[in-house]
């Protein structure tokens, strides 16, 4: 959603250089004749007077633009510029290079756009937009000023103004920035919206097709947190609604927008919310434009959906259904000589409008590369033990139907019986290890074999090979909830 449409300028195939001679067709190629097609490449770039700080990894430099005349020319109008400004680049977001490539008035044609910061001035920090005249030559179409030592970051929304729309935040100082949206009409920008601190996304809630901006102001003291929406209103960005976050929500971790369950646009809003553990709230638009939050329980005006922080998740489409779950953690006791005293389950909430909630999946993550779906039908209690040797490469993770318990007045004593382990194998030896006792193939890579075992038991957990291979997967995010 955010810089969509954008490139860099200098990433497009150049029609003169043969498509089997350079880029995708090139790899191919031997590495020795690749390198020197890159040495020569790159000597030809040196002598068009490109600055190196522009380009990224060596793949990226093996397009090229399709006219030299117009890529000399663009770099022409840049110096010419920027004169004693440095170039600089927006510190964070997706778009980071110091020269980007974006259809800003949405004609058709991609203009240039460039970064500038001069000390001396009374406004250092200057976006410049460049676009190409009917002979190709680049001209500037419009400048946008601005006060701070850095550009954090620049997106290129539609929100529906009457031209092109960038959203910028110039940043003061590192606590300290200026939100700002811009409408470019022929030459001229206009300023449709500004706010002097806080967080900032841009999402399409109403399902215009039009993004609207979502501001988190910075608040002090016992300030509770809230989000401000603004939509376009006659040409500007105005306040429409707001909406608190829970109760108790110290600061905002992470936030994104996505869907419920039925398809409605939704943003999710993590926060940090007391010690080790995170809160998330759930927003959406009803009554027209009223933004809601329909996780906030109206008694406690808390979000029930917490989990613990070491786990490391956040809303994620666990079941590929297209909508977000949010995550809830469930503590389950170890037992044993276990390495970790608590383990963390998580069960995925999905949301209706109402705020309904509907859980969609349970699963452990590890963080040793994998996590399990738990079975819907594992009900009563549960415990597990962690065992792990770094010299040798072995950690093993294992399920055990009921928990230790010690006999008390009124209970009897009772012990945890395992029924399934699950090893995760990293040394030098672990395809022999992957073979010993019960042990079976879950996943395998390059350096990492995980396998499943089936303890004797007295409880049929309802799983066999097949079935456990199934709900058995590659944690490519790398979760942990186990610490």
């Amino acid at each position: 959603m955010i810089g969509k449409g954008l490139k860099l300028w200098y990433d497009i195939e150049l029609e003169s250089i043969p498509r089997a001679a350079v880029g995708p067709g090139a790899e191919g190629r031997p590495p020795a004749m690749r390198k020197r097609l890159l040495v020569c490449l790159t000597a030809v770039l040196c002598a068009l007077g490109l600055s190196g700080c522009i380009f990224g990894d060596v793949d990226e430099m093996y397009a090229l633009p399709k006219s030299s005349e117009a890529y000399v020319n663009l770099q022409a109008r840049i110096n010419q510029e920027k004169g004693n400004a440095e170039s600089i680049a927006p510190l964070s977001g997706e778009n980071r290079q110091a020269i980007q490539l974006v259809d800003v008035d949405r004609d058709g044609e991609q203009e240039a756009i460039s970064f500038f910061r001069d000390t001396s001035s009374d406004t250092p920090l200057t976006i410049v937009i460049f676009k190409q005249d009917e002979h190709g030559d680049y001209q500037v179409l419009a400048k946008i000023q601005g006060v701070g030592s850095d550009i954090e970051f620049i997106s290129y929304p539609n929100l529906g103004g009457a031209g092109g729309d960038i959203f910028v935040s110039w940043q003061v100082n590192a606590a300290t920035h200026t939100l700002a949206a811009y409408t470019i009409t022929g030459d001229q920008p206009t300023e449709i919206f500004k706010a002097n601190s806080g967080r900032c996304l841009t999402a399409d809630l109403d399902g215009d097709d039009q993004e609207e901006i979502i501001l988190a102001p910075a608040t002090t003291g016992e300030t509770p947190l809230r989000l401000d929406y603004y939509d376009n209103q006659d040409g500007r960005m105005e306040l429409v609604s707001t909406s608190p976050l829970s109760q108790g929500a110290i600061e905002i971790d992470t936030w994104s927008s996505g869907q419920i369950s039925d398809g409605t646009p939704a943003l999710f809003v993590t926060s940090f919310y007391k010690k080790d553990v995170l809160i998330t709230d759930v927003f959406c638009l009803s009554q027209g434009h009223d933004l809601k939050n329909i996780a906030l329980n109206p008694e406690t005006h808390q979000s029930k959906d917490v989990y613990h922080y070491a786990a490391g998740v956040e809303p994620t489409d666990i079941n590929g259904d297209g909508a977000l779950e949010v995550p809830v953690s469930v503590a389950v006791p170890s037992f044993g000589d276990s390495s970790q005293a608590t383990f963390w389950w998580l069960r995925w909430v999905a949301y209706a409008p109402d705020g309904t909630r509907t859980v969609t999946k349970i699963t452990y993550h590890s963080g040793d590369s994998w996590y399990l779906e738990i079975p819907s039908d594992w009900t009563g209690k549960f415990s597990m033990r962690r065992q792990e040797s770094a010299t040798i490469g072995v950690c093993t993770v294992t399920f055990a139907r009921g928990v230790d318990q010690e006999a008390t007045g009124d209970e009897p004593a009772t012990e945890a019986e395992p029924f399934l382990q699950i090893t995760c194998l990293t040394g030098s030896d672990r395809s022999r290890q992957a073979q010993q006792g019960g042990r079976f193939l879950l996943s395998s890579t390059n350096s990492t074999i995980c396998t499943g075992e089936f303890l004797t038991s007295s409880w049929d957990c309802g799983l066999n090979q097949e079935s456990l291979k199934a709900l058995f997967h590659a944690d490519q995010a790398g979760w942990n909830t186990d610490q």
